[in-house]
Order: structure tokens, then C-alpha cells, then sequence
């Protein structure tokens, strides 16, 4: 019997699975059935089958308690990922110089399928500071970084993603083609209150380092509460983000980005 394949062309009982993988977080590493069921939205049917498939695995394991937790599969899942996304040291200093020089959150972003996601991070000196963790996966309906990623991609495939992001997660395709259109004209971005009201962005691509290509596009931003993103000092943010991208395109970014 052939796998079912999902709307988007994909095996329905791969996705399935990760939706159990993805109940689970650093606070609640141990979930029952019920939890599953609760935070999947699956049929107990078909969540019972996904975690006797996943615990054969090991990347789930069933206590005696009846609750499911992680299992010890995912150790060398999560060693070969750090390996693979880790920013190099060099282009973290350069990162965290930058957020000393501007007072923000210095990220890193590339798209996966319509959310854009945090690769590499350094943090506002600020008590009061734009906050991202790396691996978090974020809208690209609206925000600097998203119309910097958007303005990258090739005309036929930026439009094809404009119209899943707005069917998906509500965006405004207008909105989203005016803001691609902008940050490809200007080489870089700035936005106020889009994602969340009182905070700001300004995104940068960062170039392709001579002789190599990125595996897929890559922007760096800076982040921050919007009092501090006044006219008078986002000339200076750009320059000091655009200096900054160019120097980590050759200090080198994490290694899948390659």
C-alpha cells in the first residue's frame, strides 16, 4: 500500500509524527496520551499508533506511569543539529559588537516554507530588548526581516509565497508585495509595530562571500522597542547592519547555510 500523501505533496504520516515530536518542549518533556491528543488535534486512534511507531525508534519512550516522554534517539539528532547551525565564533563576535554598537538584539533568519526562523542570536545589552530565541519560527506576514527574505527570492517564486502567506497566516498580499518591493529597491528594511506594538526591526541580506553560494537566503536584523528607533539614528543602524552582514558573510555562517 502506497503512503497517503498530504494536500501540499507530502507524506501525511511523516507530518503526523512530527506534529507529536512538536508537542513536546524543554517545559513539558513528559505528556500522556490525552496531552498528545490535546496538543496535536489527531485521533487518539491515530496518536496511540504515532507513539508506539516513534518509541520503536526511540525517539519516544512510554513509562510505566502511562506518560510518553523523549527518547534517547533524539541525543544524536540534537548533537548533529547544533553542529550543523551553530554560528561560527568569529561571526558571533561580529554579532555581538553589533548589538553593543546599537543597543539591540542582533538575529539571524532564513525562511522554511512561510515562517522565517531564528538561526543565530546575540542579545540587546538592554534590560528592555526585542527577545528571539534561535530556532523559534516566526510569521512572514509582516516585519523587516520577513520583506528582506520575501525580496531575495526570484519573481515567480516570491509571488507564489506571497499567496501562501497570506492564505496561511492571514497576510496582507498587498502589504507583503509593497514591503518586498521596498526592501529590494533599498537593500534593506525597517518596520514599527508589525509583529507586536512597540517594537521594531530593521533587516539587511547578507551577501553571498566570494566563491560560495548560501543554500538559501540569509538576513541579518536588528530588533528593539520602538523609542529607540527614531529617524535620527536608523541611518547609522543601517550602515552599522549592512558592515556587519558583510562581515560575517566572510567570517562564515552555520555550516547547512552552505
Amino acid at each position: 500500500m502506497s503512503p497517503t500523501i498530504d494536500g501540499g505533496g507530502g507524506i501525511r504520516a511523516v507530518s503526523r509524527a512530527w506534529q507529536v515530536l512538536r508537542a513536546f518542549t524543554p517545559e513539558r518533556m513528559s505528556l500522556t496520551l490525552n496531552d498528545l491528543v490535546h496538543e496535536t488535534g489527531l485521533p487518539r486512534t491515530t496518536v496511540l499508533r504515532l507513539v508506539e511507531t516513534l518509541a520503536g525508534e526511540g525517539l519516544v519512550e512510554s513509562g510505566a506511569d502511562g506518560r510518553v516522554r523523549v527518547g534517547t534517539s533524539l541525543i544524536a539528532f540534537a548533537a548533529f543539529a547544533e553542529a550543523a547551525w551553530t554560528v561560527p565564533t568569529a561571526s558571533l563576535a561580529r554579532m555581538r559588537a553589533l548589538a553593543a554598537e546599537t543597543g539591540e538584539t542582533v538575529s539571524l533568519y532564513v525562511r522554511e516554507g512561510v515562517r522565517r526562523v531564528v538561526v543565530g542570536q546575540a542579545p540587546s545589552p538592554s534590560t528592555l530588548r526585542h527577545v528571539v530565541e534561535p530556532g523559534d519560527a516566526l510569521t512572514m506576514g509582516v516585519g523587516s526581516a520577513a520583506y528582506v527574505l520575501l525580496s531575495l527570492e526570484p519573481p515567480e517564486e516570491r509571488e507564489r509565497l506571497i499567496g501562501r502567506i497570506a492564505e496561511e497566516s492571514g497576510g496582507d498580499p498587498e502589504a507583503l508585495r509593497a514591503g518586498a518591493d521596498a526592501a529590494a529597491e533599498r537593500g534593506w528594511c525597517v518596520t514599527h509595530g508589525q509583529r507586536e506594538p512597540g517594537n521594531s526591526g530593521l533587516a539587511v541580506p547578507v551577501p553571498s562571500p566570494a566563491g560560495a553560494v548560501f543554500a538559501r537566503p540569509v538576513v541579518l536584523a536588528v530588533g528593539g522597542p520602538t523609542v529607540r528607533f527614531t529617524q535620527d539614528k536608523i541611518p547609522g543602524f543601517v550602515h552599522a547592519v549592512l558592515r556587519c552582514a558583510e562581515d560575517i558573510a566572510r567570517t562564515g555562517l552555520p555550516p547547512a547555510l552552505y
